[in-house]
């Protein structure tokens, strides 16, 4: 089983992975790889970070077959991020457009999937500004953009939520991760959930 812990920048998706699952997790990008900016090319910018889900799922499929079960920081079906940042305005709905065909892609070629869970760290806005503030680790550049795309990232995951009952819940400290439901994989790469999650939030 493979789950993703998600929520908003600053949420402490990695504090928690590193410390209830060194072992087992799939780390984020790291800060300072040599990623396109955000705002070039959208053709560069979308081949990249799919490029690098397909990376992290395969990592992640690697934990699974040694441990049974794998967590992502961040879900690696990330088409969520480019349809935010359309819907907040931040970008054009270029970037989602071209993303949407290469993961449509990846899918069937089951080189990135749907993960079984996807476990949301809920954070109020004004504790998020402050970690980010707090964090001498990172630069957290454009974090205020970043908060503006957390609506957006919640509709996504309600909407897959609604499509997939029981794959999205909250994180919290009553949670027991491992007892939770091992769902059938058959939707792992099914194209028609990204079709019916992206048709359904139109």
């Amino acid at each position: 089983m493979i789950v993703a812990i998600e929520g908003a920048s600053a949420a402490g998706k990695t504090t928690w992975c590193r410390s209830h699952a060194p072992e087992r997790s799939v780390p984020e990008a790291p800060e300072e790889i040599a990623a396109p900016d955000l705002f070039a090319d959208p053709t560069d910018v979308g081949q990249f970070w799919v490029n690098r889900a397909v990376e992290t799922w395969q990592k992640a499929l690697a934990i699974e077959r040694q441990h049974g079960l794998a967590f992502c920081d961040g879900d690696p079906f990330h088409l969520y991020y480019s349809w935010a940042l359309w819907k907040s305005g931040a970008l054009s709905g270029k970037l989602f457009e071209i993303e949407s065909a290469l993961y449509g892609s990846a899918l069937e070629e089951e080189q990135v999937g749907f993960v079984e869970h996807v476990l949301w760290l809920e954070v109020p806005e004004d504790e998020l500004r402050r970690r980010a503030a707090d964090d001498a680790t990172r630069r957290r550049k454009r974090h205020e953009m970043y908060l503006g795309l957390v609506p957006w990232m919640k509709a996504w995951f309600q909407e897959r939520e609604r499509l997939l009952p029981g794959s999205v819940r909250g994180l919290t400290d009553s949670l027991v991760v491992e007892d939770l439901p091992v769902p059938s994989r058959v939707f792992r790469y099914d194209v028609r959930v990204m079709d019916k999650l992206v048709d359904g939030l139109r």
